[in-house]
């Protein structure tokens, strides 16, 4: 409980922002990311090299299905979407 003598707080030290701006930071880490597929590349691979796990090559798949319309054939040059997992 506040009394007439207590010293005031001090918010000398508080930096203006909000927690929406943090968000939009980790949002932003999160977003998708291209990849330009190059000569020996398979779905798997590619998921091995980005998320380090060669069975997440079904979320590159899901995220290119406009592009891509068998999994076992992507082609040299194609940007692909790599989602965030």
């Amino acid at each position: 409980m506040k009394t007439p003598g207590d010293p005031l707080p001090d918010f000398s030290d508080v930096k203006s922002g909000s927690s929406s701006e943090a968000r939009s930071e980790a949002a932003a880490q999160r977003s998708s990311t291209s990849y330009t597929v190059v000569k020996g590349d398979t779905l798997s691979h590619i998921a091995k090299r980005h998320y380090g796990d060669a069975s997440k090559w079904h979320a590159i798949y899901e995220a290119n299905r406009d592009l891509i319309k068998n999994p076992d054939l992507i082609q040299i040059g194609w940007v692909l979407t790599l989602p965030p997992l």
